[in-house]
């Protein structure tokens, strides 16, 4: 059987459009799979989750975050260039799909609570579990993913002492923003 050359044009790229490349082919099921999960976590009365799942940098906040512990993480990530990161509650029993979906390289546990979840996720390839790691310091979770532990930022919003302590572990980031 000849092939037609409408079907030859298509197949090499040439025609009426290219088929997807692989990248733009992830990203899309990528945001299909962060989709799916956001209208979980709407329909279960959680906090929404904010930012880009394929930006590489995944942040986990205590839950609950309020209005103001959301608008003042914004802000902070806008600050050291990482204003497209992607930023889920703690303790929502989705945090594996949502890690799983994300694949970041760059991972930030915001508060107490948020570590422990992530540690109790016993991920098969982490290295070092959040709860050892220093405030502020980077280390290597797995082999592909910085993890880095904050304290948490509700406190920082009302105490000047909280606040520095957050913000001297939080400018970590800010060297990472290029690596992302």
């Amino acid at each position: 059987m000849a092939a037609r050359p409408g079907n030859i044009e298509r197949a090499s790229g040439r025609g009426r459009g290219k088929p997807p490349s692989a990248a733009d082919d992830h990203r899309a099921k990528t945001a299909d799979e962060a989709a799916r999960l956001a209208r979980q976590l709407s329909k279960e009365g959680h906090a929404p989750q904010l930012g880009d799942p394929a930006s590489g940098v995944m942040l986990v906040v205590d839950a609950p975050a309020g209005p103001r512990v959301t608008d003042a993480l914004r802000r902070s990530l806008d600050s050291v260039g990482l204003g497209e990161a992607y930023v889920v509650p703690s303790s929502t029993g989705l945090l594996l799909e949502m890690l799983i979906v994300a694949e970041p390289s760059i991972l930030v546990a915001i508060g107490p609570d948020a570590s422990r979840e992530m540690d109790s996720l016993e991920h098969p390839l982490a290295r070092r579990p959040f709860a050892d790691a220093a405030e502020g310091e980077l280390f290597t979770w797995t082999a592909g993913t910085i993890g880095l532990r904050l304290p948490p930022l509700a406190p920082a919003l009302d105490d000047d002492a909280a606040k520095k302590r957050f913000w001297r572990a939080f400018l970590a980031l800010r060297d990472l923003a290029g690596r992302s």
